[in-house]
């Protein structure tokens, strides 16, 4: 298996370490080989080259029976281009696991002539091509119509019973939390602009930002719209941090103009912290607008701010979407349903394993 490091940050890394942490690579033998570590340029250089050396030596010492790649757009997708490529001479099958909403603007917009050539192939060289929503699978085969295309969701551990809703302080306090890659594009300065109309209903609420990116240009943003008093930036999070600020909220919102299937979405849900987010990308797959969530179109205006106000004023009404939310998350992206589909795709390409075992939490490995 081919992917991020462990220790570098975003949506990849989340699906690996769960993996990793619920017993998967000991149980399924997974050799894992990582082409990236998010760190300067010559350790990338390093870490890619380094990369490719392992993986060759594996496939030459016939030592692998499938090779299943989880990738990005752009820099990823080239990195694993050349895994692909590695796996096609040796004539070993690999799958290809596509992790981003980005994916058809890449292909469209990000790429010339020879490269949108070299993404059809490698999409129809691939044993099969994995996507994490029902509804890329029709934006892959618009590129590819020759790709094997198969639907596999993120796995997300889900509790054996929906947590208590917070319940409501005498101050009237509330936390609205935002988990991710800090930058335009996950809508992080439309929800700053929403925050003055927030704070003018509610003015005891408390922003969380939890994560990377354009933290300087976000405080500007907030400083300019007199909210930064009600702002937190704790930076990226992961593991028991994460854990407690998802215990901490009221609200979970994901403002994005594009998503795959968010991991830190999914993750809320599990949590029982009701959802606000926008109808992008692999979002309407599994959220129905008002039954799982609140949706609200990407961009500025005054559907974020309103939808938000409305929420934290409700309680009756977040009751009702965190219990349809983790009834959902429960029934399609709790482990045992992903590893499932995943052993399935396995088997087709005669990779016969057995039905992986899910570590308790306690187990876990951190």
């Amino acid at each position: 298996m081919v992917g991020t490091g462990l220790q570098a940050h975003g949506g990849i890394t989340a699906v690996i370490r769960s993996y990793l942490e619920v017993g998967l690579f000991e149980q399924w033998g997974v050799r894992y080989v990582s082409t990236y570590e998010g760190k300067g340029k010559l350790t990338q250089l390093r870490t890619i080259a380094s990369a490719l050396c392992r993986i060759t030596g594996l496939l030459a010492a016939r030592r692998v029976d499938v090779v299943h790649v989880h990738s990005a757009s752009r820099g990823s997708f080239w990195r694993k281009s050349l895994v692909a490529a590695l796996a096609f001479v040796f004539r070993v099958p690999y799958v290809f696991h596509l992790h981003s909403g980005e994916f058809p603007d890449f292909y469209a917009h990000g790429c010339g002539p020879l490269a949108r050539a070299w993404v059809r192939l490698v999409l129809r060289r691939a044993a099969r091509v994995v996507v994490v929503a029902p509804r890329w699978r029709a934006d892959v085969l618009r590129i590819e119509p020759a790709a094997r295309v198969a639907v596999v969701g993120n796995p997300v551990r889900v509790p054996p019973l929906l947590a208590p809703l917070r319940p409501e302080r005498a101050d009237g306090a509330a936390t609205v939390l935002f988990l991710g890659r800090l930058h335009e594009k996950k809508g992080i300065f439309d929800l700053v602009r929403a925050m003055p109309a927030v704070l003018s209903v509610l003015p005891a609420t408390t922003f969380v930002f939890a994560g990377d990116g354009e933290t300087e240009a976000i405080r500007a943003l907030a400083t300019e719209q007199g909210v930064a008093h009600a702002l937190r930036l704790p930076g990226w999070v992961d593991g028991a941090a994460k854990q407690q600020h998802l215990e901490q909220a009221d609200l979970f919102v994901l403002p994005t103009y594009f998503e795959a299937l968010g991991v830190a979405l999914l993750e809320a849900m599990a949590c029982g912290v009701p959802v606000i987010a926008t109808p992008v990308g692999g979002i309407p797959d599994f959220i129905d607008d008002g039954v799982e969530a609140l949706l609200v179109p990407p961009g500025p205006g005054t559907a974020l701010a309103a939808a938000i106000v409305a929420a934290l004023q409700d309680r009756a009404l977040r009751s009702r979407l965190r219990e349809q939310a983790f009834a959902r998350v429960a029934r399609e992206y709790a482990f045992d349903a992903v590893l499932g589909q995943l052993r399935a795709i396995y088997a087709e390409l005669g990779v016969p394993l057995g039905p992986a075992t899910v570590a308790p939490a306690a187990a876990r490995t951190a």
